[in-house]
């Protein structure tokens, strides 16, 4: 096994990471491409347990951000029942076309449970042996889950998860605007790209709004209280607001206080 994992300069100017990526999804992505896991065919089983030792997050993290990575920036594919993950575009930046190379990632490949990313490997692997730029894209652009190992069922996740409107994005802003006095407007491409993400990520009306509730009533009235908007509010920190423990005011304690008691 290589004791080093090859990551380009350009991972830090590439378009899709600037755009999209938060500072959670560069260091998960980043732990995903070096962790101790992957080999040489880029399609590697792990557990949840090593990834929480790993990275400090716990097991329902790991799997909202797999799911993320997977579902939304497609760039890797997670299969559940075999937990194993297979990283799209790994032969572009640690294949060469070399015999020695591509029978070492055959060789590897055997060993994949999941049958549709074993295939996929296989056949990208054959393509880069023939000397094609552009071997092979991953068909599959739904979930995989697996009865055995040989058996491979796609789920179309539109169909299991609620998609997001343009009704839920109206809501979501006049609540915003409603509660904190601002003027945001429900179709800003930025304003859309925030809460789409957090829709992906599994996330509903309601907790926007707990978010919003919980974030007001803590800013509205100090030098915070710019940061009520939806980049901040529904960003990469959204998940920790939603589980911030608000702490009740002591009536009694202001009351006394505005007396100088």
């Amino acid at each position: 096994m290589a004791i080093y994992r090859n990551v380009r300069l350009s991972f830090w100017t590439d378009n899709k990471v600037i755009d999209e990526f938060t500072p959670e999804d560069k260091y998960f992505y980043l732990y995903l491409l070096t962790n101790p896991q992957t080999n040489l065919c880029g399609c590697y089983e792990t557990s949840y347990k090593s990834m929480s030792e790993d990275t400090g997050y716990n097991k329902d993290t790991c799997l909202r951000l797999l799911k993320r990575f997977d579902e939304v920036h497609n760039v890797i594919k997670f299969n559940e029942s075999t937990k194993e993950i297979l990283i799209l575009n790994w032969y572009k930046y640690n294949w060469s076309s070399s015999a020695k190379t591509i029978t070492g990632v055959m060789s590897a490949a055997k060993y994949i449970k999941c049958g549709k990313f074993r295939n996929y490997v296989l056949t990208v692997a054959e393509s880069v042996k023939n000397g094609n730029k552009e071997p092979v894209r991953y068909p599959m652009q739904a979930s995989v889950s697996v009865s055995d190992t040989d058996s491979v069922t796609e789920t179309d996740t539109v169909n299991n998860k609620k998609s997001i409107t343009g009704e839920d994005i109206k809501e979501i802003v006049t609540y915003l605007n409603k509660k904190c006095g601002t003027h945001y407007r429900c179709n800003t491409a930025n304003t859309r790209k925030h809460i789409t993400a957090r829709f992906a990520d599994g996330y509903t009306v309601s907790d926007f709004m707990t978010v919003i509730d919980k974030k007001s009533a803590e800013w509205q009235g100090t030098k915070f209280e710019l940061y009520l908007r939806p980049d901040t509010l529904f960003g990469s920190k959204f998940e920790s607001y939603l589980n911030q423990q608000i702490k009740q005011k002591d009536s009694t304690k202001e009351f006394l206080g505005g007396w100088g008691l």
